[in-house]
């Protein structure tokens, strides 16, 4: 017995990390970029640090950003006017629109172009908070102060400015 193979149970067969065919994979930043992009829109910075995580080797993430962006698969201003339409649709004020973005790494200019959203220039942010409150609590005017706090800070989590909360919860009062 002590000169004979020992017995293999096929695990020894899965490439380690340190095997060839595991580094070309992860070399090969190009292919995972490409699967990721068909998902959803990314940002380059949130693409970049997605390529780290999935370890691919830098030069090559250098190359497959370089690459994405110039096919066009990659834009920041599209991707950050895509992301700002999606999250105001769902009720998000500028503030926490701003946030996010920026927590993705996009760019101060590209935020503050999507922000101003060219599809609707007229938009009014008093107009937008009232909405996102109606959509909450109703159309009913807020009935005490206990209410009134209850709306503002709903508003506030969602992103919106002081200055507008105030004014829709006023044009609340009044109508």
């Amino acid at each position: 017995m002590s000169g004979e193979e020992p017995v293999r149970d096929g695990c020894d067969d899965a490439p380690s990390p340190d095997d060839d065919r595991t580094r070309s994979r992860r070399g090969d930043g190009y292919g995972l970029a490409l699967r990721l992009l068909t998902g959803r829109s990314y940002g380059t910075i949130e693409l970049r640090r997605r390529l780290e995580r999935e370890g691919v080797a830098p030069d090559a993430i250098e190359t497959t950003l370089a690459r994405c962006r110039d096919l066009g698969y990659l834009d920041d201003r599209a991707f950050a006017a895509s992301r700002a339409r999606v999250r105001r649709e769902r009720g998000w004020g500028p503030l926490r629109i701003r946030a996010e973005l920026h927590g993705l790494g996009v760019e101060a200019e590209w935020i503050a172009a999507a922000l101003r959203d060219p599809e609707e220039p007229d938009r009014d942010p008093v107009v937008e908070a009232r909405r996102v409150m109606e959509k909450k609590f109703g159309a009913q005017t807020a009935s005490d102060w206990r209410d009134r706090q209850k709306r503002y800070a709903f508003l506030l989590r969602r992103g919106f400015e002081p200055e507008v909360i105030a004014a829709a919860l006023n044009e609340d009062d009044q109508t």
